[in-house]
């Protein structure tokens, strides 16, 4: 299988579309890496990195992160807001998802973005998933990154554009076809 990829721009429910379709498979063996906001007081701080199964979580990117990495607006002294940690992404979530892959059913990764491709750990490591027979699915940011370009445009990955009007049709394609796919590996050990 092909790794399954969904992309579109933000907001558009890309993760939703991910954890919908993980949730509707109801299998074993499912490993992966979700990316979510960091809320306070409604607004958001940062993003997070959460480890399925086990839940583990770490900071990816906060305003109190020092650093020359930064993502975000701009804040009045010229810097973007948000300071990048790949410390838990490439030190707690890559080796767990590395150890895993041997005996993973499903990998899932939410999402490979800007600040996820600033890791040569967790490039290698995404390459290293679609390289092999464990399917793969994942969502992926429009940004002009070259690796992310890279992985969007190879013919070797299967990449479902998600609007508005398609997002609910494509999540109950894509559990049909992975369930039907996976049926038999949710009986493995």
């Amino acid at each position: 299988m092909k790794p399954l990829l969904f992309t579109g721009p933000p907001g558009i429910g890309k993760s939703t579309a991910v954890r919908k379709v993980t949730d509707a498979l109801e299998l074993t063996g499912v490993h992966g890496l979700h990316s979510g906001e960091i809320r306070v007081e409604g607004k958001r701080q940062g993003f997070k990195l959460e480890l399925v199964p086990s839940g583990e979580s770490g900071v990816l990117a906060s305003p109190d992160i020092e650093g020359d990495v930064r993502f975000g607006t701009l804040r009045p002294d010229g810097k973007r807001r948000l300071g990048l940690s790949l410390e838990f992404l490439e030190k707690v979530a890559c080796p767990s998802l590395r150890a895993a892959l041997p005996t993973a059913h499903l990998m899932v990764i939410d999402e490979i973005g800007p600040m996820q491709a600033r890791s040569a750990v967790f490039r290698h490591l995404v390459e290293e998933i679609v390289a092999s027979d464990v399917p793969l699915l994942a969502s992926i940011a429009l940004a002009d990154e070259p690796w992310i370009s890279g992985l969007r445009d190879s013919s070797d990955i299967a990449v479902i554009p998600l609007t508005l009007g398609n997002r609910d049709t494509v999540v109950e394609a894509a559990s049909h076809y992975l369930r039907a796919l996976l049926a038999p590996e949710s009986s493995r050990p």
